[in-house]
């Protein structure tokens, strides 16, 4: 049998459910990756982070996702994809006046910006790479129940092992009948954080 896994994060979703602990401190992926292996068995073969970055990138973002790809030991040997994010200036709808969403005080135009293509290519990759590695488990940190469909077929019909890494309140109700266990990141935040 396979021990080999996999390890697929939505830095966006990680990342929330870090700051909704209030810590002053970072999680350290690579404590992370070490607590995974060590706690699960087997060894992670395939590990994607997955965000949307501004255009230009910052510098600050630059290293710290050029970090994420160093190989172990000394780094957690994460492959990052990057999308891009889009910005949309907010309107009043027709039925009340139509026109721009001004702030009050400052005058300018609020905008929506959200993430685009992070899910599709978190689960394109996902899938790709189980169908190059056959791996028999898979350590998931993402929340929404857009990953539903692509869970239900690894879980159903690949025998693959679901470990969700996340909250208890961020975690879809759709993804969790698949879930062999969950890891709350606010039980092990210790063992993971940056020191």
């Amino acid at each position: 049998m396979n021990e080999n896994a996999a390890w697929f994060i939505d830095g966006a979703y990680l990342f929330k459910v870090w700051q909704r602990l209030e810590r002053t401190d970072r999680l350290d992926y690579l404590k992370l990756r070490v607590y995974l292996e060590s706690s699960f068995g087997g060894r992670i073969e395939d590990a994607y982070y997955f965000n949307a970055d501004s255009d230009p990138p910052a510098t600050k973002q630059n290293a710290f996702h050029s970090a994420l790809s160093y190989p172990p030991p000394a780094g957690p040997g994460i492959r990052v994809k990057l999308y891009w994010l889009q910005k949309k200036p907010l309107f009043w709808p027709t039925s009340w006046g139509g026109g721009p969403v001004i702030h009050p005080e400052t005058s300018r135009q609020y905008e929506l910006i959200q993430q685009k293509a992070v899910d599709v290519g978190l689960a394109f990759h996902l899938m790709r790479s189980f169908g190059h590695r056959q791996w028999k488990k898979l350590f998931l940190a993402a929340g929404d129940a857009d990953f539903h469909e692509v869970v239900q077929h690894l879980v159903e019909n690949e025998d693959v092992e679901l470990v969700l890494i996340g909250s208890a309140s961020t975690i879809s109700s759709e993804l969790l009948p698949y879930a062999r266990s969950v890891i709350h990141v606010a039980d092990i935040a210790q063992q993971i954080a940056r020191g």
